[in-house]
């Protein structure tokens, strides 16, 4: 299979969580995967996962679109018996703005590589139902499909 070489404009890279970043990432993307990757951490549904190290990868192109990457990070012997780390994935996004929709944008493909991947994950989820990323009234958030209730903004989910 043939693949084309792409030439990206810039290509950063930095923490899951933060708060470490590479001073000329800009901020949107910084706040939007750290919102994402801190609620990683929260109402996993799934292989015990380890993923404290993880890095994202951010890679714009000229046309503005980019791809993100989140992969595995280096895993501290003796601290993780019986997690897995994770499994990397890549996707790409449309140029937006706004850092709120930027986040729930980034939200709901974490989450659908999740729930695709060779280890089912579900997340988040509350009681029995996986939340959904929404963006509303100007605030990227996680919502109950069934009830329309929004739960918590992302990056705040506990």
């Amino acid at each position: 299979m043939y693949l084309p070489e792409i030439d990206y404009v810039d290509v950063w890279s930095f923490p899951i969580m933060g708060p470490d970043a590479v001073d000329d990432v800009p901020a949107k993307f910084v706040d939007a995967c750290q919102a994402v990757g801190r609620d990683l951490q929260c109402r996993w549904h799934g292989p015990s996962t380890y993923m404290q190290n993880c890095v994202w990868t951010v890679s714009t192109l000229d046309d503005g679109y980019c791809h993100l990457a989140l992969d595995a990070g280096p895993r501290p012997r003796h601290k993780t018996a019986g997690t897995s780390p994770l499994m990397g994935f890549g996707f790409g996004v449309p140029h937006i703005e706004q850092t709120q929709e930027l986040t729930a944008l980034i939200a709901g493909e974490v989450q659908d590589q999740l729930a695709g991947g060779p280890s089912y994950v579900q997340w988040p989820i509350e009681k029995n139902r996986l939340l959904m990323p929404s963006f509303r009234d100007g605030r990227a958030v996680w919502v109950v499909r069934s009830s329309d209730r929004v739960v918590a903004e992302i990056g705040a989910l506990v």
